[in-house]
């Protein structure tokens, strides 16, 4: 009887992508009169209302300039209006060939269309700003956009297509927290990658490991022991008895450690695991040693369910 768990891993990406964004706003050189000015540092003192009044002045009295329709844009895109983001964004894009620029311009372009829900152009936005954070050398910038393209296609449920762009964004990234928050995508996605279980035992153990491995780097031991505890029911089956117990043991310690109501759970299925081990091997009396821990265990714990699986299967 095998379990699975998906965990409540806090998601982070809008941080690591629209970290992007608000930086996006300290790239653009204000070199135009007042009123542009204005716009600008209404914006970064947050008043997005007195920004978008600002801006639409600074249009009126100067509609050639990139700046005034790039500080109109992103007013709106503050208050949510990002069809007429998009609409002043692509008046500014029109007006630079700057690259630095353009990069800001393409960062408030691929939020503005993620959240209207327009999937496809967001992805087109962050693929002309990650081509240009690659021509400028900017690793940082690099790893940020990676984080968002990533996020779009779990969105659309490409989660081999998002868990390429995570690892990518890890390998540029120099920012320990930032790593940690990647690692944690990473670990979500495999989970949403291991489906109902219905795979062969082989390549359930290769997903296991990698979730292993990432779940002890970013320090969520809680996770890394079900997973453990898994990984060895599934070398059980491939009989690869040495592995099962390797794994069985380390998982179990980890929830002797925990104990709380479900750690204790996952503590019985352990016990339950070792007597399915210990059965394979033809050691029943062992066996048997380890189902009675599991069935009593279950019952103490109100998990009659289990308990009357372990009891009828094993015991009876």
């Amino acid at each position: 009887m095998e379990k699975y768990f998906l965990a409540l891993v806090l998601v982070f990406a809008l941080v690591l992508v629209f970290g992007w964004v608000i930086f996006g706003l300290t790239k653009v050189k204000v070199t135009q009169p007042n009123e542009i000015k204005k716009c600008f540092d209404y914006l970064k003192s947050q008043k997005y209302e007195l920004a978008l009044q600002a801006g639409e002045n600074a249009v009126k009295l100067y509609p050639n300039s990139m700046e005034a329709h790039f500080c109109l844009g992103v007013a709106y895109n503050n208050i949510g209006n990002f069809d007429l983001s998009i609409k002043e964004l692509k008046i500014a894009e029109k007006l630079t060939n700057n690259k630095t620029t353009l990069a800001s311009i393409y960062s408030f372009m691929g939020h503005n269309y993620k959240e209207l829900g327009d999937l496809n152009n967001a992805l087109l936005y962050y693929d002309r700003l990650f081509e240009i954070e690659r021509d400028l050398n900017n690793k940082k910038g690099e790893s940020l956009v990676l984080n968002g393209i990533a996020e779009i296609y779990k969105e659309q449920g490409n989660y081999d297509a998002a868990l390429a762009c995570y690892e990518r964004s890890l390998k540029l990234t120099t920012n320990p927290s930032s790593a940690v928050i990647i690692q944690n995508e990473i670990m979500t996605i495999l989970l949403a990658m291991g489906g109902d279980g219905l795979w062969d035992d082989n390549k359930a153990v290769e997903h296991y490991k990698k979730v292993v491995e990432v779940a002890q780097k970013i320090g969520n031991s809680h996770s890394a022991a079900i997973h453990m505890i898994n990984l060895g029911y599934r070398y059980i089956n491939l009989k690869n008895f040495s592995e099962a117990e390797h794994y069985l043991t380390q998982g179990l310690k980890i929830f002797k450690k925990l104990g709380d109501k479900e750690d204790k759970m996952w503590e019985a299925m352990a016990y339950e695991h070792f007597g399915e081990l210990y059965l394979a091997q033809n050691q029943e009396n062992l066996a048997k040693e380890y189902f009675t821990k599991s069935y009593n265990l279950y019952k103490a714990i109100g998990n009659n369910t289990n308990a009357q699986w372990v009891y009828e299967k094993y015991l009876k």
